[in-house]
């Protein structure tokens, strides 16, 4: 069987984890610091100022699990030991889980505002 020209095209374009981790090894260091901090903070902030507003904080989680996974990914590259390798290697997974989390999370959410209430 010959792949068509869709096939291959299909295949050579990253998915959306591909294309978030090729833009977060772009990132400078600083801005991922700030993009962990500002999630961290924001997350932090409102749970302590207003805990039932919980919907606000998913989109800055995101991106804050955003910058945590390029530290952690940074740090995975540079030559580490075995144990703080397994450390690192849980965070960025764990930022990865946390920060889709927030995406759908944040999606479902904007859908059931625009859906609204459906009764039947």
């Amino acid at each position: 069987m010959i792949a068509s020209e869709s096939d291959t095209t299909r295949r050579d374009q990253p998915g959306p984890y591909a294309a978030l981790a090729a833009r977060a090894r772009r990132t400078s260091d600083g801005a991922l610091a700030i993009e962990a901090a500002i999630g961290c903070a924001y997350l932090a902030a409102l749970v302590a100022w207003h805990p039932s507003w919980w919907q606000f904080v998913v989109a800055p989680v995101a991106i804050g699990a955003f910058g945590l996974w390029g530290i952690t990914d940074r740090e995975l590259a540079a030559t580490t030991p075995p144990s703080r390798r397994r450390m690192l290697v849980a965070a960025r997974a764990t930022a990865a889980a946390l920060g889709t989390l927030a995406v759908l999370l944040s999606a479902f959410r904007i859908l059931g505002a625009l859906v609204g209430t459906v009764i039947s």
